[in-house]
């Protein structure tokens, strides 16, 4: 039985929205940033002192920009449990490509790194897998795992590396599918399945937009909760 749920979730999460087009295509579908409005997310800044608007806004096109300084994250309003997420990112032209991530299912209180699983973004390792603070993580066979057990931000942490490089070139718009479901989280890159887990906590929690690095924009962050 075991041996045929990944196959059949692979047969749900791989639908034709890997496209640079708006992916949204179920009527359940939630567009995150379709108000280009920040009062929609709450927030956290490891600098007290800033708002959410000192970090994030929106361009002309009607992309959401972070600056990726200080470190932190954008978050839904709404917890979820078993959703399907798409993300658009990209390095903007001719800036440094840096780091950031797609926070899920967090737990406990605010902080810079909190008790989460997260799709990593970091440039040239897009498709890595990390878990916070004892936020449980187990590997499919085969996955190469990383374990810290006492690091500054993110305390007990658990990752497992992407298996395939499937990022585009810095400037151009790259597409994260993400399937969070049960205990299991599968993670696409670009049309191409890059990353699994199991054993996940699956309490539900806010989905979040990390800053942690530099320039970074989004769109397209659609959202279709499963149950």
């Amino acid at each position: 039985m075991k041996k045929m749920l990944i196959p059949a979730m692979m047969a749900l999460f791989l639908v034709p929205t890997t496209v640079l087009a708006q992916p949204k295509t179920d009527p359940k579908s939630i567009d995150l940033l379709a108000s280009k409005n920040l009062a929609d997310w709450d927030f956290f800044l490891n600098d007290p002192n800033l708002k959410k608007e000192d970090v994030w806004s929106f361009t002309q096109e009607g992309n959401l920009l972070c600056k990726g300084e200080p470190i932190g994250y954008l978050c839904t309003k709404e917890k979820y449990k078993d959703f399907k997420l798409t993300v658009q990112w990209r390095w903007p032209e001719g800036t440094k490509p840096t780091n950031s991530g797609v926070l899920m299912r967090i737990q406990g209180e605010h902080r810079p790194l909190p008790c989460c699983v997260e799709a990593q973004l970091h440039h040239s390792d897009a498709g890595d897998i990390w878990a916070f603070h004892g936020f449980n993580l187990e590997k499919y066979e085969g996955s190469q795992v990383k374990n810290i057990e006492n690091h500054q931000l993110g305390g007990k942490m658990t990752g497992t590396v992407k298996f395939l490089d499937a990022e585009n070139k810095p400037g151009e718009w790259n597409t994260f599918d993400i399937l969070c479901i049960d205990e299991t989280l599968i993670v696409s890159v670009n049309g191409n399945i890059v990353n699994w887990v199991k054993g996940l906590d699956s309490e539900p929690g806010r989905v979040a937009l990390q800053s942690e690095g530099g320039l970074v924009e989004f769109r397209n962050v659609i959202l279709t909760p499963l149950r």
